[in-house]
């Protein structure tokens, strides 16, 4: 088992996953103890990217004590890696874009990330899975600690975003149930849908295992 695991979701970002392995990977790997990159690639390009659910590949297939979900455009200064360290929390918040979030660079103790059953499968396209695991985290107490949102802790690779707009067709109505889940929902009905689906009922397929660098294994999938 591994003591710190960064789990990177992937698709069709060499430019991005090149400058992390080149200049992230020796920084965390100096500094941070029990250091593995995992790199989980979507394979098919005719689907939307579902970021969560490409994280719950990465929790499933590698074994270890902390996992650091971590987006791939995120570049850690050497300041930043004391946040990495940090362990009294069952979530430890290290950069997320907002107070409703667990996206860009979230640790989670693994008894948390399974507690919470992972991100939900269903929410393909960018955004909303981040806020998700934020609320399963919240409904069943899990302790997160405060939202570090200094953005000056990194180097941010740039890339066009696609819901700058806000959410659209499925992705809104998506976005409405997640936020009715968390504000009307009673207790049974929250866990009822943290349970329907996750972890628990997670369908991939690995096509390909491949070392990248010394400590950098990428793995392409199906789901």
């Amino acid at each position: 088992m591994n003591k710190n695991t960064i789990l990177i979701p992937y698709r069709n970002r060499e430019e991005h996953l090149n400058y992390f392995i080149e200049n992230s990977v020796p920084l965390l790997e100096k500094h941070l103890d029990g250091f593995k990159c995992f790199i989980i690639e979507q394979s098919k390009d005719n689907q939307p990217f579902n970021r969560g659910k490409l994280l719950n590949v990465g929790f499933k297939e590698f074994d270890s004590e902390y996992y650091i979900t971590h987006d791939v455009d995120l570049y850690p200064k050497k300041e930043t890696t004391s946040l990495y360290k940090l362990v009294e929390n069952d979530i430890t918040r290290i950069f997320n874009g907002h107070n409703k979030s667990l996206g860009g660079v979230t640790k989670f103790k693994k008894s948390s990330f399974s507690k919470v059953n992972g991100f939900p499968n269903y929410i393909w396209g960018w955004g909303i899975e981040d806020r998700a695991i934020y609320y399963r985290s919240v409904v069943l107490g899990i302790k997160t600690s405060q939202n570090y949102t200094n953005m000056s802790n990194f180097n941010f690779g740039t890339h066009k975003r696609n819901n700058s707009g806000g959410y659209k067709g499925e992705m809104k109505k998506i976005s409405q149930r997640e936020d009715m889940f968390f504000n009307n929902f009673n207790e049974k009905e929250q866990y009822n849908h943290i349970m329907k689906s996750g972890l628990n009922n997670l369908d991939y397929k690995v096509l390909k295992k491949e070392y990248i660098h010394s400590n950098v294994e990428k793995i392409t999938v199906d789901i």
